[in-house]
C-alpha cells in the first residue's frame, strides 16, 4: 500500500514495516508532521509497526515538528524507528531530534537502509 502527500511517500512494505520517503528539498512543519502521523495511523490501522524513515531529502524541520514526532501522538504509530541520514543536513536534523527531543520509542540513526532494516527486524 502506498500513499503520498506533497512532501512524503508512505509505503506499507511486504515485511510489515512502514517506510517514509521525503521528496527532495522538503521543509517539515508542524502541520506536515501532524498529517504524517494521521496518514501513518490510517495505513497501519492504528497498530504500531516498525518505521523506516528516510530523512535524506529533508532540508529543514521546525522545532514544533520535531517535538510532535518525539511526542505521544506520533509514538502510537510505531514500535521503533530507524532514521536514515546520508548527508550532512539530514545528520544534523537527526542528531538534533535524538539529542534535544528524546523520542518516546527506540529511535536510532543509520547511514544506510540495510543497517536500519536489520535493526528494525531484531
Amino acid at each position: 500500500m502506498i500513499r503520498e502527500t506533497e512532501k512524503i511517500r508512505f509505503t506499507l512494505r511486504d515485511d510489515n514495516i512502514l517506510q517514509t520517503d521525503c521528496f527532495p528539498n522538503t521543509i517539515m512543519t508542524l502541520e506536515d508532521g501532524q498529517e504524517s502521523t494521521r496518514l501513518s495511523a490510517e495505513m497501519i490501522n492504528h497498530e504500531p509497526k516498525p518505521l523506516l524513515c528516510h530523512l535524506t531529502n529533508v532540508v529543514k524541520m521546525t522545532q514544533d515538528c520535531r517535538k510532535h514526532f518525539a511526542g505521544p501522538e506520533h509514538a502510537k504509530t510505531f514500535t521503533k524507528c530507524a532514521l536514515i541520514v546520508t548527508n550532512p543536513i539530514s545528520k544534523i536534523i537527526g542528531n538534533f531530534f535524538l539529542g534535544l527531543n528524546k523520542p518516546l520509542k527506540p529511535t536510532r540513526l543509520f547511514t544506510n537502509e540495510e543497517q536500519g532494516l536489520a535493526w528494525l527486524k531484531k
